[in-house]
């Protein structure tokens, strides 16, 4: 991808095809885009292309999803803003 698609929580590859630095901070100046992670800074010219690890994100179906502890312990409260139906 290119370096000006690259954003925090992706993990920039090393050479060696082995996953490298976490990025935390992507800020650009002018021509150059910075790059903070751990291990310092990584500054690039332009917007070569870069090899990066991306978590996808994960789509949580309903169904698996616990029961939740919060229910309602009786018929809802008016408020007195909210006027009265009787």
């Amino acid at each position: 991808m290119r370096a000006s698609q690259v954003k925090f929580g992706d993990r920039l590859m090393s050479e060696e095809g082995g996953s490298g630095q976490l990025v935390v901070q992507v800020s650009t100046l002018g021509d150059e885009i910075r790059m903070s992670h751990p291990g310092g800074q990584t500054r690039l010219e332009g917007d070569p292309l870069v090899r990066v690890l991306r978590r996808k994100p994960r789509v949580v179906v309903e169904d698996d999803m616990p029961a939740t502890i919060w229910r309602p312990l009786g018929p809802r409260r008016t408020q007195p803003w909210e006027g009265s139906d009787t």
